[in-house]
């Protein structure tokens, strides 16, 4: 009886083991700015988020309906809010940025929202980028 419990309960055991885990092999493929991607409100698609390599904080958004196709057209302004402090953006190529000029933000995470006109409806998009 004490044999069968054993047997029994190894056999459990090894049915949960094997199968696939999950794998970072393939990550899938990278935003096309090399930024972070942020999924807009509703479903609506996605903002990637570059931050420059400025030590002024700069930074670039860029605004797609899925993984591959930009928002056409691509918003031509838009506000970012950080704590108290508003930046409006300017179009720079396909996206929007901070303006250059007297420092923007410091270097570290950008908390706060941006505001923008997608597909004719002002959208409201949280950030938590690090």
């Amino acid at each position: 009886m004490i044999r069968f419990a054993w047997v029994s309960g190894l056999a459990v055991l090894l049915a949960g083991c094997g199968g696939s885990g999950l794998s970072t092999d393939n990550p899938g493929t990278p935003p096309p700015h090399g930024g972070e991607v942020i999924n807009l409100p509703g479903a609506k698609g996605h903002v990637e988020v570059v931050r420059k390599s400025s030590a002024r904080g700069d930074v670039s958004f860029y605004f797609f309906k899925d993984s591959t196709t930009p928002y056409s057209p691509a918003p031509t302004s838009g506000t970012l809010t950080v704590g108290k402090k508003q930046v409006s953006l300017k179009p720079e190529g396909e996206g929007l940025a901070t303006p250059p000029g007297a420092d923007v933000f410091p270097r570290g995470a950008l908390d706060g929202s941006l505001t923008v006109e997608l597909a004719g409806e002002k959208v409201t998009i949280p950030l938590g980028v690090r």
